[in-house]
């Protein structure tokens, strides 16, 4: 006997899962429980349609089959094979398209609504015939823009951004990705609100413009600061409109996409200019001025934290972004019971962001990924600026003498006899304290913690760590001890300030190993 199976999206919960007791072992419906919905509604909604793809170990077993949602229920006219040990790989997708192929578009004219154009899909391995709920995971697999007009000298008619790709790749498991053939155009967006526009392009890199057109007519434009705009995040960008120009500003706001960070005009993170002014205690980089100090061992240091966004990143403030590669400052809560990002201008300027060790050096998230990398890193510039380096394990002990797995320098200026002492390199201006820093302890993780919370002193940070060039410590592979398996985690030497004492005269501030996916501050130092 022949049955009808129904895919069942259970929107919040497996328990809301409906149970079939199948007649034969061979009758199992397929059910799956997404764990996320559609963010351009609360939910699926009647009369969606999703095409669904199951292939088995020996082969294609459904392709791209039509199931249409009845406001609870997706719902076909397919049954399960029999249930063998063979297993299955499950991949679906929304919206469906019955000439489905390797690539997807949005629509250039979104202001009607950007639901055709939200494309989200799911994928799963080792699936076999159940009458349980397959937990099946959906995500964005495109980018959001949300555009604010902040301000306005008169009323706005339509936003529009332009210079983006309309086109993404798409994978067998229904993911998407950048289409470097893709011709680039102009999205008109959804209007959400008054002062708030939507609209969805595929991944990619990129150096859009914005133009916004005023109920008068009038056409005003402004490019953006380049941006890698990443799978299943959300963009916002802030205009100012004017009567005669437009200004973009930079805004953190978080809707029900994961949070991909602010795009800023042109200039906002762009070129690193670059002025030196060591007689006068600063330089001037990417617009910021950083005081510095030539300190007792002799080298020019930075004394503030950088605050530079380098090109291709975009500041997050999701501990879920485990490659974001750049990450907002952290602060005690208000209730003191812990750390929270901090977007505020003030604390960015006092403390900087913190930097994965790979977007430090100047690199691209993923592109070390060997011990002979990582070595060659030694002394790099990184982000710093010309005629200066990210630290290296030399500076570091030389200025604080001390470190895990080195031999002590007692002689180092600012060591204490038995730590390096921030009390120390206070004195002289180094302006040092724990910054706290995002702990991701390998490339195997899909979230960090907060690094720096202390019960004990919890009106402060009391621990953290900094970013530096020098690989140290021994690898970790995906396979232990198996090179060619990939790299699972590699370390830096970089400072580790601890203020989890009584009194500043007892702060330390020596130098440890620093895993590469840990986001921590950095300071520059020049080169001799």
């Amino acid at each position: 006997m022949k049955k009808t199976f129904t895919l069942a999206l259970c929107l919040l919960a497996l328990a809301a899962c409906k149970t079939y007791v199948p007649d034969t072992p061979a009758e199992h419906p397929i059910l799956l429980a997404p764990v996320m919905t559609r963010a351009t509604e609360t939910n699926f909604e009647a009369g969606d349609q999703i095409g669904v793809t199951i292939t088995r170990t020996s082969g294609a077993y459904v392709t791209n089959e039509k199931l249409s949602f009845d406001g609870s229920v997706f719902s076909g006219s397919l049954t399960w094979y029999a249930p063998e040990s063979e297993t299955s790989t499950v991949a679906a997708y929304y919206p469906y398209n019955a000439q489905a192929g390797n690539s997807f578009s949005v629509q250039a004219d979104q202001s009607a609504g950007t639901a055709m154009s939200d494309y989200i899909s799911g994928f799963k391995e080792g699936v076999t015939p159940s009458a349980q709920a397959v937990v099946l995971p959906f995500r964005h697999q495109l980018c959001r823009l949300v555009l604010k007009v902040v301000k306005a000298e008169g009323s706005v008619s339509s936003v529009s951004v332009t210079g983006v790709k309309l086109s993404a790749l798409l994978g067998a498991d229904f993911s998407a990705s950048e289409d470097l053939n893709a011709a680039a155009g102009s999205v008109k967006a959804f209007r959400k609100d008054e002062s708030t526009f939507h609209l969805i392009v595929p991944p990619q890199s990129v150096k859009a413009g914005v133009t916004v057109t005023t109920a008068d007519g009038k056409e005003l434009s402004q490019s953006l600061a380049e941006a890698t705009l990443l799978s299943g995040k959300q963009f916002t960008i802030n205009l100012v409109v004017g009567k005669s120009d437009l200004k973009v500003v930079l805004s953190s706001d978080i809707e029900n996409w994961d949070d991909g960070g602010e795009i800023g005009g042109d200039g906002d993170g762009g070129d690193a200019d670059f002025e030196e002014k060591l007689p006068e205690g600063y330089f001037t980089y990417a617009g910021e001025r950083y005081s510095v100090r030539q300190m007792k061992d002799g080298k020019w240091w930075m004394t503030q934290n950088l605050r530079f966004v380098p090109k291709g990143f975009t500041v997050s403030q999701s501990l879920t972004e485990v490659t974001a590669g750049v990450f907002y400052p952290v602060v005690v809560n208000a209730e003191q019971t812990g750390l929270e990002f901090s977007t505020d201008k003030d604390v960015i300027a006092a403390r900087g962001y913190l930097y994965q060790a790979e977007a430090a050096l100047g690199l691209k998230i993923g592109d070390i990924k060997s011990l002979e990398d990582a070595q060659k890193l030694d002394g790099a510039q990184g982000i710093c600026p010309k005629g200066w380096h990210v630290p290296t394990k030399a500076d570091i002990i030389g200025l604080v003498g001390k470190g895990v797995g080195v031999t002590t320098v007692t002689d180092a200026p600012y060591y204490n006899g038995a730590d390096g002492s921030i009390k120390m390199l206070n004195e002289d201006g180094f302006q040092m304290e724990a910054y706290g820093a995002v702990t991701i302890t390998d490339n195997t993780k899909t979230a960090g913690t907060f690094m720096g919370f202390m019960a004990a002193y919890k009106e402060r940070v009391a621990s953290g760590m900094f970013c530096g060039s020098t690989q140290s410590g021994n690898p970790t592979y995906n396979e232990k001890d198996v090179p060619e398996s990939g790299l699972k985690n590699i370390q830096f030497f970089g400072f580790v300030p601890m203020t989890n004492k009584a009194t500043e005269a007892e702060y330390t501030c020596n130098g440890g190993n620093v895993s590469y996916r840990i986001a921590a501050p950095l300071r520059c130092v020049r080169d001799n």
